[in-house]
């Protein structure tokens, strides 16, 4: 069996890793026996687009033995993870996230002790790299710094006598994708046309190590040229507010014109509305600052820009700039200023680069397809399984 806990909440429906957790199980499951684990009821939504996964809500009834595999990830609990390694499964780590992102999170921001909180946060993370007898990785640079990481925490691993240094062995290529079983291709929905959408989504998370208020600034210098355009928040705000998020509603409050131009969808979207939106929006915002972290993994929002065909404004620098340069399914900023945002919303509005954005996503989609990647994701797991 292969079991797949991402340890994410799936009441309230899917964002991030949670559409990676079941898009895999479904490509997977074509090929072994798949269970995904839950930490609630996933919503309705998840429940119909992903009808044929096996799921359960994880608890401790759950056997366990060591012909299992356990694929697991950032957010996955540490006790989860020892039940599994104690029983003798091969455990996976998908190491998507890595511990720079801890320090833009709020709660350590606003720890009176901020060291004590990231050591928090870092031990957890070790416990789940110590643990892993393999490692899924987005990109070729995330490889390298999670070898750097082995290094110093794992470096017996890699004095092994027969150790193969290329670290294919134990390190595998699984960039942010989507499954052929998708919302948008499994739910069900109404024989009409949609009703139109904004013209710019934010199809992301208001977390700190992204820059939303850049889209705003950019938004307001696009008004400045006599240009008017829409540009919807899609995920509501969660927990303690992020400096990112009060910054980006300070912007809108400091441009009057902005009220009839920006949406935040503080409910957030069904799954179903989700379809509607990303189907007829023009293209998708993704931006940050200069940041470490995004040099080395590009974002889950890659996923809608290849199942949607959802053209995409995002920094040059950085693995996601990387991506759609040599794409071709987006336009990318030199930098955050409101004037080089606003260029490239511009040209996402106009036809013919939006239509030829499209037909390059189109074309690319088979790279980043997960049922065109399981031969060799099959193959390296069985590899590891009889290491």
């Amino acid at each position: 069996m292969l079991y797949i806990d991402f340890g994410v909440g799936m009441a309230v429906g899917l964002n991030g890793v949670g559409f990676r957790a079941w898009e895999l199980a479904a490509a997977l499951a074509e090929h072994e026996e798949v269970l995904v684990l839950t930490p609630d009821v996933p919503h309705a939504d998840i429940l119909e687009t992903w009808a044929g996964v096996p799921w359960r809500v994880k608890d401790e009834a759950i056997p366990i033995s060591s012909q299992d595999t356990y694929l697991f990830g950032f957010a996955t609990p540490t006790d989860s993870i020892g039940r599994f390694k104690k029983a003798g499964a091969t455990c996976i780590f998908d190491a998507i996230v890595w511990p720079l992102e801890y320090t833009t999170y709020q709660r350590v921001h606003n720890s009176p002790q901020r060291p004590a909180a990231y050591r928090e946060l870092l031990d957890e993370y070790l416990v789940r790299l110590r643990s892993a007898d393999g490692y899924f990785v987005a990109s070729q640079v995330e490889k390298q710094v999670l070898t750097g990481m082995l290094t110093t925490c794992r470096f017996e691993l890699l004095v092994e006598p027969d150790r193969d240094m290329s670290l294919d062995d134990f390190i595998c290529l699984l960039p942010v994708g989507f499954s052929e079983k998708n919302e948008r291709s499994q739910l069900k929905t109404v024989d009409q046309s949609p009703a139109a959408g904004p013209d710019f989504v934010w199809n992301g998370g208001l977390w700190n190590h992204y820059s939303p208020v850049a889209a705003v600034r950019g938004l307001s210098a696009l008004l400045d040229a006599g240009h008017s355009a829409s540009l919807w928040f899609l995920y509501p705000q969660r927990g303690t507010p992020t400096a990112a998020y009060l910054a980006v509603q300070e912007a809108v409050r400091a441009d009057p014109r902005l009220d009839q131009y920006v949406t935040f969808c503080q409910g957030g979207l069904s799954l179903a509305d989700r379809i509607s939106v990303m189907e007829t929006a023009r293209a998708a915002l993704c931006l940050y600052e200069p940041h470490t972290l995004w040099d080395l993994c590009p974002p889950m929002r890659l996923r809608e820009t290849v199942l949607f065909r959802l053209p995409v404004v995002a920094p040059r620098r950085g693995a996601l700039g990387d991506i759609v340069e040599s794409q071709g399914f987006g336009v990318t900023t030199a930098s955050l200023s409101a004037d080089d945002v606003a260029a490239a919303m511009l040209t996402c509005l106009q036809d013919e680069p939006s239509a030829t954005m499209r037909q390059a996503a189109a074309a690319s989609a088979s790279a980043f397809r997960y049922e065109d990647l399981v031969p060799e994701i099959t193959a390296w797991l069985s590899r590891v399984r009889t290491r």
